[in-house]
């Protein structure tokens, strides 16, 4: 497994791409309410669907739907690209 090293917002990465969490951008209160939902420096979590103003990501078995304005916050590098469903 290869790591980037650039990093990017999550919600630049695109759908199936494994990232590992690099860091949080924003405010302090952002960057706690992040951390209290798991979203720690350190963690692996993909997009899993793209609804055009939010993000389902997973992180292990946990799915959660952030807002575009916190999926700007995560900065992330990408591990892999998923393998896309035929």
């Amino acid at each position: 497994m290869q790591l980037h090293n650039q990093s990017l917002p999550l919600m630049y990465v695109g759908q199936g791409v494994r990232t590992r969490l690099v860091g949080i951008s924003g405010s302090q209160r952002t960057a706690h309410r992040l951390a209290e939902l798991g979203f720690v420096p350190g963690v692996e979590l993909s997009v899993v669907a793209d609804s055009g103003s939010a993000l389902m990501v997973a992180i292990g078995d946990t799915r959660l739907a952030l807002g575009y304005p916190l999926a700007q916050a995560l900065l992330v590098a990408v591990l892999e690209k998923g393998v896309p469903d035929d």
